[in-house]
């Protein structure tokens, strides 16, 4: 698991499609499909329930959500304090 892999997971929460989160991230639908599939098989369960027209989060998907979000936003602040120190 990397920051990718959560910033991958974050944005097909938030747009509920893969097809646009794969359009954010500027990579193909197979790539981020992948992307989730290996992140679900490393925490040994399924983050969304899938169907050809609907893509939603399991209650797994729900809790992991706010976690990755705590996640992301604290190595973002990491990395910014650790510019502000190299810069002072």
């Amino acid at each position: 698991m990397n920051i990718d892999s959560l910033q991958c997971f974050i944005l097909v929460a938030e747009n509920l499609s893969f097809a646009r989160a794969a359009e954010a991230m500027y990579k193909s639908q197979p790539a981020v499909t992948k992307q989730i599939n290996s992140l679900e098989a490393e925490l040994g369960t399924a983050l969304f329930i899938r169907s050809t027209r609907h893509v939603e989060l399991t209650p797994a998907g729900m809790s992991f959500y706010k976690d990755a979000k705590d996640i992301v936003l604290n190595s973002q602040m990491a990395i910014d304090r650790a510019k502000r120190q190299s810069i002072g």
